[in-house]
Protein backbone atom coordinates (compact mmCIF):
# COMPACT_ATOMS: atom_id res chain seq x y z
CA UNK A 1 0.00 0.00 0.00
CA UNK A 2 1.14 3.35 -0.98
CA UNK A 3 0.57 6.80 0.80
CA UNK A 4 0.56 10.48 -1.05
CA UNK A 5 0.16 13.28 1.19
CA UNK A 6 -1.67 16.35 -0.52
CA UNK A 7 -1.25 19.94 1.28
CA UNK A 8 -4.23 21.82 1.32
CA UNK A 9 -4.22 25.52 2.93
CA UNK A 10 -7.50 26.86 4.31
CA UNK A 11 -8.46 27.01 7.36
CA UNK A 12 -9.20 23.61 9.38
CA UNK A 13 -12.48 24.45 10.85
CA UNK A 14 -13.74 25.60 7.07
CA UNK A 15 -14.57 21.43 7.06
CA UNK A 16 -17.15 21.71 10.00
CA UNK A 17 -18.23 25.33 9.01
CA UNK A 18 -19.32 23.88 5.68
CA UNK A 19 -21.68 21.39 6.72
CA UNK A 20 -23.73 23.53 8.53
CA UNK A 21 -26.25 24.15 5.90
CA UNK A 22 -29.92 23.56 5.78
CA UNK A 23 -29.82 20.77 3.59
CA UNK A 24 -31.92 18.10 4.42
CA UNK A 25 -30.52 14.58 4.57
CA UNK A 26 -32.34 13.59 1.40
CA UNK A 27 -31.37 16.28 -0.19
CA UNK A 28 -27.20 16.04 0.77
CA UNK A 29 -27.82 12.67 -0.48
CA UNK A 30 -29.12 13.57 -3.76
CA UNK A 31 -25.89 15.94 -4.03
CA UNK A 32 -23.50 12.83 -3.93
CA UNK A 33 -25.74 11.07 -6.38
CA UNK A 34 -25.30 13.82 -8.59
CA UNK A 35 -21.79 13.33 -8.35
CA UNK A 36 -22.37 10.09 -9.65
CA UNK A 37 -24.14 10.69 -13.00
CA UNK A 38 -20.99 13.36 -13.54
CA UNK A 39 -18.90 10.07 -13.39
CA UNK A 40 -20.78 8.74 -16.49
CA UNK A 41 -18.74 6.35 -19.07
CA UNK A 42 -19.77 7.69 -22.41
CA UNK A 43 -23.55 6.74 -22.76
CA UNK A 44 -23.84 4.05 -20.40
CA UNK A 45 -26.28 3.66 -17.98
CA UNK A 46 -25.77 4.44 -14.54
CA UNK A 47 -26.67 2.49 -11.84
CA UNK A 48 -26.04 4.32 -8.37
CA UNK A 49 -26.66 2.55 -5.18
CA UNK A 50 -27.86 4.31 -1.75
CA UNK A 51 -26.49 2.27 1.47
CA UNK A 52 -28.88 2.95 4.44
CA UNK A 53 -27.70 0.28 6.65
CA UNK A 54 -25.47 -0.62 9.54
CA UNK A 55 -25.49 3.34 10.58
CA UNK A 56 -23.65 4.64 7.73
CA UNK A 57 -24.54 5.64 4.15
CA UNK A 58 -22.98 4.44 1.69
CA UNK A 59 -23.12 6.18 -2.29
CA UNK A 60 -22.01 3.68 -4.37
CA UNK A 61 -21.77 4.25 -8.84
CA UNK A 62 -20.64 2.80 -11.90
CA UNK A 63 -18.83 5.30 -13.26
CA UNK A 64 -15.17 6.14 -14.51
CA UNK A 65 -13.77 6.58 -11.10
CA UNK A 66 -10.76 8.83 -10.28
CA UNK A 67 -7.32 8.03 -10.88
CA UNK A 68 -4.87 9.34 -7.75
CA UNK A 69 -4.16 12.90 -9.14
CA UNK A 70 -8.01 13.55 -10.45
CA UNK A 71 -8.54 12.85 -6.52
CA UNK A 72 -6.13 14.77 -5.33
CA UNK A 73 -7.91 17.79 -6.91
CA UNK A 74 -11.34 16.41 -5.69
CA UNK A 75 -10.49 16.46 -1.83
CA UNK A 76 -8.93 20.19 -2.51
CA UNK A 77 -11.60 22.82 -1.76
CA UNK A 78 -13.06 24.70 -4.04
CA UNK A 79 -10.89 23.33 -7.01
CA UNK A 80 -12.18 23.66 -10.46
CA UNK A 81 -12.59 20.33 -11.00
CA UNK A 82 -12.75 21.47 -15.15
CA UNK A 83 -9.11 22.24 -15.54
CA UNK A 84 -7.76 18.63 -14.21
CA UNK A 85 -10.95 16.15 -15.94
CA UNK A 86 -12.94 15.58 -19.30
CA UNK A 87 -16.68 16.49 -18.07
CA UNK A 88 -19.66 15.08 -20.21
CA UNK A 89 -22.20 17.92 -22.07
CA UNK A 90 -24.69 18.55 -18.87
CA UNK A 91 -22.23 18.51 -15.90
CA UNK A 92 -23.92 19.30 -12.68
CA UNK A 93 -20.53 19.80 -10.22
CA UNK A 94 -17.87 22.42 -11.32
CA UNK A 95 -15.30 23.10 -7.81
CA UNK A 96 -16.01 19.75 -5.87
CA UNK A 97 -17.63 21.63 -3.14
CA UNK A 98 -21.09 19.96 -3.09
CA UNK A 99 -19.89 16.55 -1.94
CA UNK A 100 -17.72 18.33 0.59
CA UNK A 101 -20.80 20.03 1.72
CA UNK A 102 -23.02 17.05 1.55
CA UNK A 103 -20.64 14.94 3.40
CA UNK A 104 -20.42 17.20 6.44
CA UNK A 105 -23.90 17.80 6.72
CA UNK A 106 -24.65 14.21 6.82
CA UNK A 107 -21.83 13.31 9.41
CA UNK A 108 -18.80 13.57 11.10
CA UNK A 109 -16.55 10.74 9.20
CA UNK A 110 -16.51 10.41 5.13
CA UNK A 111 -14.60 8.36 3.03
CA UNK A 112 -13.93 7.89 -0.35
CA UNK A 113 -13.07 5.00 -2.45
CA UNK A 114 -12.44 4.93 -6.07
CA UNK A 115 -11.30 2.80 -9.09
CA UNK A 116 -10.59 4.38 -11.82
CA UNK A 117 -11.68 2.71 -15.32
CA UNK A 118 -8.67 0.88 -17.06
CA UNK A 119 -6.20 0.54 -14.12
CA UNK A 120 -5.79 -1.99 -10.93
CA UNK A 121 -5.25 0.58 -8.49
CA UNK A 122 -7.63 1.24 -5.67
CA UNK A 123 -7.51 4.84 -4.02
CA UNK A 124 -8.93 5.59 -0.57
CA UNK A 125 -9.44 8.77 1.39
CA UNK A 126 -10.70 9.57 4.72
CA UNK A 127 -11.91 12.71 6.10
CA UNK A 128 -12.46 13.12 9.93
CA UNK A 129 -14.24 16.47 10.34
CA UNK A 130 -13.77 16.73 14.40
CA UNK A 131 -10.50 16.08 13.93
CA UNK A 132 -9.97 18.51 11.26
CA UNK A 133 -11.61 21.44 13.73
CA UNK A 134 -8.61 20.49 16.32
CA UNK A 135 -5.37 21.23 13.82
CA UNK A 136 -3.96 24.37 14.28
CA UNK A 137 -3.69 26.77 11.49
CA UNK A 138 -0.81 26.36 9.41
CA UNK A 139 0.39 24.77 6.21
CA UNK A 140 0.35 21.47 7.15
CA UNK A 141 -3.05 21.38 8.71
CA UNK A 142 -4.80 20.31 6.29
CA UNK A 143 -2.76 17.72 4.83
CA UNK A 144 -5.16 14.77 3.26
CA UNK A 145 -3.58 10.92 2.58
CA UNK A 146 -4.60 9.28 -0.44
CA UNK A 147 -3.69 5.76 0.03
CA UNK A 148 -3.46 3.10 -2.70
CA UNK A 149 -3.55 -0.68 -2.97
CA UNK A 150 -4.53 -3.86 -4.67
CA UNK A 151 -9.01 -4.18 -5.17
CA UNK A 152 -10.50 -4.70 -1.78
CA UNK A 153 -13.63 -7.13 -2.55
CA UNK A 154 -14.32 -6.48 1.29
CA UNK A 155 -14.69 -2.82 0.84
CA UNK A 156 -17.41 -1.22 -0.23
CA UNK A 157 -16.44 -1.49 -4.21
CA UNK A 158 -16.50 -5.23 -3.86
CA UNK A 159 -15.82 -6.72 -7.07
CA UNK A 160 -16.30 -3.86 -9.80
CA UNK A 161 -14.11 -3.24 -12.30
CA UNK A 162 -14.43 0.80 -12.07
CA UNK A 163 -16.50 3.65 -9.79
CA UNK A 164 -16.53 5.38 -6.82
CA UNK A 165 -18.03 4.82 -3.19
CA UNK A 166 -18.90 7.82 -0.52
CA UNK A 167 -18.79 6.45 2.36
CA UNK A 168 -20.35 8.62 5.27
CA UNK A 169 -20.61 7.21 8.94
CA UNK A 170 -21.26 9.15 12.25
CA UNK A 171 -24.26 10.07 10.89
CA UNK A 172 -26.02 13.44 12.67
CA UNK A 173 -29.27 12.23 11.75
CA UNK A 174 -29.92 8.58 12.84
CA UNK A 175 -33.55 8.65 11.75
CA UNK A 176 -33.54 8.77 7.77
CA UNK A 177 -36.08 7.04 6.65
CA UNK A 178 -35.94 5.33 3.15
CA UNK A 179 -39.55 6.92 2.03
CA UNK A 180 -38.15 10.42 2.18
CA UNK A 181 -34.84 9.72 0.03
CA UNK A 182 -36.99 7.45 -2.56
CA UNK A 183 -39.32 10.17 -3.19
CA UNK A 184 -36.53 13.10 -3.53
CA UNK A 185 -34.81 11.12 -5.51
CA UNK A 186 -37.30 10.16 -7.76
CA UNK A 187 -37.96 14.05 -8.19
CA UNK A 188 -34.56 15.33 -8.11
CA UNK A 189 -33.23 12.96 -11.22
CA UNK A 190 -36.55 12.36 -12.63
CA UNK A 191 -35.06 12.94 -16.22
CA UNK A 192 -32.28 10.60 -15.48
CA UNK A 193 -34.75 7.53 -14.43
CA UNK A 194 -37.35 8.27 -16.91
CA UNK A 195 -34.25 7.53 -19.86
CA UNK A 196 -32.97 4.29 -17.84
CA UNK A 197 -30.48 5.00 -15.40
CA UNK A 198 -31.36 3.59 -12.32
CA UNK A 199 -31.17 4.55 -8.07
CA UNK A 200 -31.18 1.88 -6.17
CA UNK A 201 -31.69 2.88 -1.83
CA UNK A 202 -31.36 0.07 0.79
CA UNK A 203 -31.99 -0.45 4.09
CA UNK A 204 -32.92 -3.05 6.76
CA UNK A 205 -36.73 -3.68 5.07
CA UNK A 206 -35.63 -4.35 1.50
CA UNK A 207 -33.81 -2.39 -1.36
CA UNK A 208 -36.12 -0.40 -3.45
CA UNK A 209 -36.46 1.52 -7.23
CA UNK A 210 -36.72 5.16 -7.03
CA UNK A 211 -39.43 5.77 -9.44
CA UNK A 212 -39.95 8.98 -11.53
CA UNK A 213 -42.16 11.15 -9.91
CA UNK A 214 -45.77 11.19 -10.93
CA UNK A 215 -48.15 14.28 -11.09
CA UNK A 216 -52.00 14.36 -11.10
CA UNK A 217 -53.58 16.71 -13.11
CA UNK A 218 -56.78 17.93 -15.17
CA UNK A 219 -57.12 15.83 -18.15
CA UNK A 220 -56.46 18.11 -21.26
CA UNK A 221 -54.33 21.16 -19.37
CA UNK A 222 -50.79 19.73 -19.59
CA UNK A 223 -49.67 21.99 -22.37
CA UNK A 224 -45.52 21.52 -23.03
CA UNK A 225 -43.43 24.65 -22.88
CA UNK A 226 -40.56 25.38 -25.78
CA UNK A 227 -40.11 29.12 -25.51
CA UNK A 228 -36.76 31.33 -25.83
CA UNK A 229 -36.16 34.93 -24.38
CA UNK A 230 -32.85 36.78 -24.20
CA UNK A 231 -30.80 38.51 -26.84
CA UNK A 232 -31.34 36.62 -30.20
CA UNK A 233 -33.14 34.48 -28.19
CA UNK A 234 -30.30 32.59 -26.82
CA UNK A 235 -31.91 31.07 -23.13
CA UNK A 236 -34.54 28.29 -24.62
CA UNK A 237 -36.67 27.00 -22.17
CA UNK A 238 -38.61 23.83 -22.26
CA UNK A 239 -40.52 21.56 -19.94
CA UNK A 240 -44.58 21.34 -19.50
CA UNK A 241 -46.88 23.52 -17.13
CA UNK A 242 -50.78 22.05 -16.01
CA UNK A 243 -53.79 22.54 -13.44
CA UNK A 244 -53.72 20.20 -10.78
CA UNK A 245 -57.02 18.80 -10.08
CA UNK A 246 -57.17 20.95 -6.18
CA UNK A 247 -56.33 24.17 -4.97
CA UNK A 248 -53.32 24.03 -2.26
CA UNK A 249 -52.65 25.99 0.74
CA UNK A 250 -49.71 23.56 1.66
CA UNK A 251 -47.75 25.39 -1.57
CA UNK A 252 -47.01 22.44 -3.46
CA UNK A 253 -47.59 23.62 -6.73
CA UNK A 254 -45.58 26.16 -9.06
CA UNK A 255 -42.62 25.08 -11.27
CA UNK A 256 -39.57 22.46 -10.49
CA UNK A 257 -36.85 23.47 -12.32
CA UNK A 258 -34.44 21.37 -13.17
CA UNK A 259 -30.57 22.16 -14.71
CA UNK A 260 -29.10 19.51 -16.49
CA UNK A 261 -32.04 16.72 -15.26
CA UNK A 262 -31.08 18.27 -11.62
CA UNK A 263 -34.02 19.23 -9.79
CA UNK A 264 -32.50 22.96 -7.88
CA UNK A 265 -35.57 25.00 -7.29
CA UNK A 266 -38.81 23.33 -5.81
CA UNK A 267 -42.31 24.65 -6.21
CA UNK A 268 -41.15 27.91 -7.51
CA UNK A 269 -43.96 30.32 -7.80
CA UNK A 270 -41.67 33.38 -9.19
CA UNK A 271 -43.68 33.54 -12.60
CA UNK A 272 -47.10 34.32 -10.92
CA UNK A 273 -48.90 35.94 -7.85
CA UNK A 274 -49.06 32.94 -5.36
CA UNK A 275 -52.90 32.76 -4.15
CA UNK A 276 -55.13 29.95 -3.64
CA UNK A 277 -56.86 30.74 -6.74
CA UNK A 278 -53.52 29.99 -9.16
CA UNK A 279 -52.54 26.88 -6.17
CA UNK A 280 -53.59 24.79 -9.50
CA UNK A 281 -50.63 25.64 -11.96
CA UNK A 282 -47.67 22.98 -11.40
CA UNK A 283 -45.23 22.11 -14.05
CA UNK A 284 -41.28 21.24 -14.75
CA UNK A 285 -38.88 23.44 -16.79
CA UNK A 286 -35.31 23.03 -17.72
CA UNK A 287 -33.45 25.90 -17.09
CA UNK A 288 -29.72 24.36 -18.08
CA UNK A 289 -27.79 27.78 -19.54
CA UNK A 290 -28.52 28.80 -15.53
CA UNK A 291 -25.53 28.33 -12.66
CA UNK A 292 -26.83 26.62 -9.71
CA UNK A 293 -25.62 27.14 -6.05
CA UNK A 294 -22.76 25.49 -5.01
CA UNK A 295 -24.85 22.83 -3.48
CA UNK A 296 -27.57 22.69 -6.52
CA UNK A 297 -30.23 23.68 -4.30
CA UNK A 298 -30.90 26.83 -5.89
CA UNK A 299 -30.14 28.90 -8.98
CA UNK A 300 -28.15 32.27 -9.26
CA UNK A 301 -29.90 34.93 -9.59
CA UNK A 302 -28.25 37.51 -12.60
CA UNK A 303 -28.88 39.02 -15.40
CA UNK A 304 -30.32 35.56 -16.92
CA UNK A 305 -32.73 35.10 -14.26
CA UNK A 306 -34.09 38.39 -14.47
CA UNK A 307 -34.94 38.57 -18.61
CA UNK A 308 -36.46 34.34 -17.84
CA UNK A 309 -39.08 36.33 -15.03
CA UNK A 310 -39.89 39.15 -17.24
CA UNK A 311 -40.76 36.41 -20.12
CA UNK A 312 -42.23 33.84 -18.31
CA UNK A 313 -44.71 36.41 -16.21
CA UNK A 314 -46.10 36.94 -19.77
CA UNK A 315 -45.76 33.43 -20.87
CA UNK A 316 -47.62 32.36 -18.16
CA UNK A 317 -50.74 34.54 -18.36
CA UNK A 318 -53.47 32.75 -19.54
CA UNK A 319 -52.30 29.55 -17.63
CA UNK A 320 -53.06 32.01 -14.76
CA UNK A 321 -56.79 32.87 -16.23
CA UNK A 322 -57.78 29.39 -16.24
CA UNK A 323 -56.56 28.71 -12.54
CA UNK A 324 -58.28 31.46 -11.45
CA UNK A 325 -61.34 30.34 -13.44
CA UNK A 326 -61.47 26.63 -13.06
CA UNK A 327 -61.17 27.27 -9.15
CA UNK A 328 -64.20 29.59 -9.25
CA UNK A 329 -67.40 28.22 -7.94
CA UNK A 330 -66.62 24.48 -7.99
CA UNK A 331 -66.23 24.99 -12.12
CA UNK A 332 -63.74 22.01 -11.75
CA UNK A 333 -66.98 19.62 -10.62
CA UNK A 334 -68.90 21.07 -14.07
CA UNK A 335 -68.00 19.36 -16.76
CA UNK A 336 -69.29 21.50 -19.75
CA UNK A 337 -67.97 24.45 -17.71
CA UNK A 338 -64.93 22.83 -17.36
CA UNK A 339 -64.32 21.80 -20.89
CA UNK A 340 -64.77 25.10 -21.91
CA UNK A 341 -62.22 26.47 -19.36
CA UNK A 342 -59.37 24.10 -21.08
CA UNK A 343 -60.50 24.22 -24.76
CA UNK A 344 -59.92 28.12 -23.98
CA UNK A 345 -56.48 26.98 -21.97
CA UNK A 346 -55.41 25.06 -25.34
CA UNK A 347 -56.67 27.27 -27.70
CA UNK A 348 -54.52 30.12 -26.15
CA UNK A 349 -51.30 28.11 -26.48
CA UNK A 350 -51.99 27.06 -29.80
CA UNK A 351 -52.88 23.07 -28.84
CA UNK A 352 -55.95 21.25 -30.24
CA UNK A 353 -58.29 21.03 -28.38
CA UNK A 354 -59.18 17.62 -26.38
CA UNK A 355 -62.65 15.18 -27.12
CA UNK A 356 -64.75 14.93 -23.87
CA UNK A 357 -62.14 16.89 -21.29
CA UNK A 358 -63.20 15.36 -17.54
CA UNK A 359 -62.55 16.33 -14.22
CA UNK A 360 -60.14 12.84 -13.58
CA UNK A 361 -57.22 13.24 -13.40
CA UNK A 362 -54.48 11.58 -15.11
CA UNK A 363 -53.67 8.83 -12.98
CA UNK A 364 -49.77 8.10 -11.28
CA UNK A 365 -48.42 5.10 -11.26
CA UNK A 366 -46.82 3.87 -8.11
CA UNK A 367 -43.82 5.89 -6.95
CA UNK A 368 -41.79 3.55 -5.15
CA UNK A 369 -41.44 -0.40 -6.10
CA UNK A 370 -40.81 -2.41 -3.27
CA UNK A 371 -38.98 -6.30 -3.50
CA UNK A 372 -40.67 -8.80 -1.77
CA UNK A 373 -38.91 -7.94 1.67
CA UNK A 374 -40.38 -4.04 1.44
CA UNK A 375 -43.82 -2.52 1.18
CA UNK A 376 -44.58 0.36 -0.94
CA UNK A 377 -44.01 3.83 0.43
CA UNK A 378 -45.86 6.02 -2.09
CA UNK A 379 -48.41 5.53 -4.81
CA UNK A 380 -50.62 3.41 -3.28
CA UNK A 381 -53.86 4.49 -4.29
CA UNK A 382 -55.37 2.83 -7.07
CA UNK A 383 -58.47 4.43 -7.39
CA UNK A 384 -61.48 5.70 -5.04
CA UNK A 385 -64.28 4.96 -6.63
CA UNK A 386 -67.47 5.59 -3.97
CA UNK A 387 -67.61 7.87 -1.14
CA UNK A 388 -68.19 4.86 0.92
CA UNK A 389 -65.43 2.85 -0.03
CA UNK A 390 -61.37 3.24 0.03
CA UNK A 391 -59.91 1.15 -2.71
CA UNK A 392 -55.95 0.72 -2.10
CA UNK A 393 -53.42 -1.01 -4.13
CA UNK A 394 -51.82 -3.70 -2.12
CA UNK A 395 -55.75 -4.17 0.35
CA UNK A 396 -58.14 -3.72 -2.56
CA UNK A 397 -61.79 -2.33 -1.59
CA UNK A 398 -62.49 -1.47 1.73
CA UNK A 399 -66.36 -1.07 2.41
CA UNK A 400 -66.92 1.55 4.63
CA UNK A 401 -70.10 2.05 7.20
CA UNK A 402 -71.31 3.93 9.79
CA UNK A 403 -72.21 3.46 13.75
CA UNK A 404 -73.57 5.40 16.03
CA UNK A 405 -73.47 4.88 19.88
CA UNK A 406 -73.17 6.12 23.52
CA UNK A 407 -70.25 5.09 25.66
CA UNK A 408 -67.66 7.83 24.97
CA UNK A 409 -65.72 8.82 28.42
CA UNK A 410 -62.73 11.42 29.34
CA UNK A 411 -60.10 8.88 27.78
CA UNK A 412 -62.14 8.10 24.59
CA UNK A 413 -62.24 10.50 21.61
CA UNK A 414 -65.42 11.32 19.75
CA UNK A 415 -64.74 9.19 16.81
CA UNK A 416 -63.58 4.85 16.76
CA UNK A 417 -63.04 2.40 13.70
CA UNK A 418 -63.12 -1.21 13.68
CA UNK A 419 -61.68 -2.90 11.21
CA UNK A 420 -62.25 -6.41 9.39
CA UNK A 421 -60.45 -8.38 6.75
CA UNK A 422 -61.47 -11.45 7.43
CA UNK A 423 -64.24 -11.99 4.68
CA UNK A 424 -63.79 -11.34 1.18
CA UNK A 425 -64.06 -7.89 1.27
CA UNK A 426 -62.59 -6.02 3.87
CA UNK A 427 -64.66 -3.98 6.23
CA UNK A 428 -64.05 -0.29 8.38
CA UNK A 429 -66.62 0.76 10.40
CA UNK A 430 -66.44 4.30 11.34
CA UNK A 431 -67.74 4.81 15.07
CA UNK A 432 -69.55 8.27 16.00
CA UNK A 433 -69.84 8.19 20.01
CA UNK A 434 -73.27 10.32 20.29
CA UNK A 435 -72.99 10.69 23.67
CA UNK A 436 -69.54 12.93 23.47
CA UNK A 437 -69.73 16.66 23.99
CA UNK A 438 -68.32 17.46 20.58
CA UNK A 439 -72.66 16.53 19.28
CA UNK A 440 -73.78 18.21 22.09
CA UNK A 441 -75.13 21.55 19.35
CA UNK A 442 -77.01 19.95 16.75
CA UNK A 443 -73.75 19.27 14.91
CA UNK A 444 -74.26 18.60 11.10
CA UNK A 445 -74.02 15.04 10.86
CA UNK A 446 -73.07 14.78 7.28
CA UNK A 447 -70.04 16.92 8.38
CA UNK A 448 -69.36 14.89 11.36
CA UNK A 449 -68.84 11.95 9.39
CA UNK A 450 -67.06 13.28 6.92
CA UNK A 451 -64.71 14.56 9.78
CA UNK A 452 -64.76 10.87 11.49
CA UNK A 453 -64.27 9.01 8.61
CA UNK A 454 -61.03 10.78 7.60
CA UNK A 455 -59.85 10.13 11.38
CA UNK A 456 -60.52 6.60 10.81
CA UNK A 457 -59.07 6.26 7.62
CA UNK A 458 -55.69 7.68 8.67
CA UNK A 459 -55.61 5.95 11.78
CA UNK A 460 -56.24 2.39 10.22
CA UNK A 461 -53.57 3.32 7.49
CA UNK A 462 -50.64 4.17 10.43
CA UNK A 463 -52.18 2.06 13.07
CA UNK A 464 -53.32 -1.52 11.63
CA UNK A 465 -51.98 -1.17 7.86
CA UNK A 466 -48.49 0.15 8.61
CA UNK A 467 -48.34 2.97 6.42
CA UNK A 468 -45.89 5.77 7.12
CA UNK A 469 -47.19 9.00 8.22
CA UNK A 470 -46.70 10.93 4.86
CA UNK A 471 -48.33 8.18 2.80
CA UNK A 472 -51.43 7.95 4.90
CA UNK A 473 -51.92 11.18 4.62
CA UNK A 474 -52.00 11.26 1.04
CA UNK A 475 -54.57 8.67 1.32
CA UNK A 476 -56.50 10.67 3.63
CA UNK A 477 -56.67 13.93 1.49
CA UNK A 478 -57.84 11.49 -1.70
CA UNK A 479 -60.65 10.64 -0.14
CA UNK A 480 -61.30 13.82 1.50
CA UNK A 481 -61.70 15.21 -1.91
CA UNK A 482 -63.60 13.00 -3.73
CA UNK A 483 -65.75 12.60 -0.75
CA UNK A 484 -66.49 16.53 -0.78
CA UNK A 485 -66.10 17.55 -4.24
CA UNK A 486 -69.72 18.03 -5.46
CA UNK A 487 -69.76 21.42 -4.78
CA UNK A 488 -67.90 24.34 -3.57
CA UNK A 489 -66.65 23.03 -0.66
CA UNK A 490 -63.31 21.69 -2.05
CA UNK A 491 -62.07 25.25 -3.27
CA UNK A 492 -63.43 27.03 -0.09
Amino acid sequence: MGIRIVKNYPSPRLMETIGATNQKPSEAIGELVANCFDARISDEKMEICVDMRDGKIVVLDNGKGMTDSVLEKAVCIAEDMSQHIERGQGAKGHFGMGFKTSCSTLGGFYEIYTRPIGNQKEYHVAFDISDYSLRPSGADAWDVQIEDSDFNINGPLENKSHGTAFVISHLKDKNITVSAVLSYLGEAFKGHIETGDSIVVIDDSGSYLAQPKKYDFIQGTKIDIDTACGPNDCFRITGWMALDKITHNDGLYGFNIYRNNQLVLKWDKSWFRAHLMTSRIIGEVNLDFLDATFYKQGLQQDEKWTIINVHMKEYLKDIVKASNTVSKQGNVSKPAVLKKIVDDLRNDYGEDPVIDAKTEPETSEPSKTADDTGKSVQGAIKNIVKERSLVLKKEGEILISYLEKSGSDKNRGAFDYIYDDTEDVAKLQVILFRDHPLFEKNPNWELMEIVATSDAIYRLLVETLSYDAYEARTIRNEWLWKRTAKGEIADE
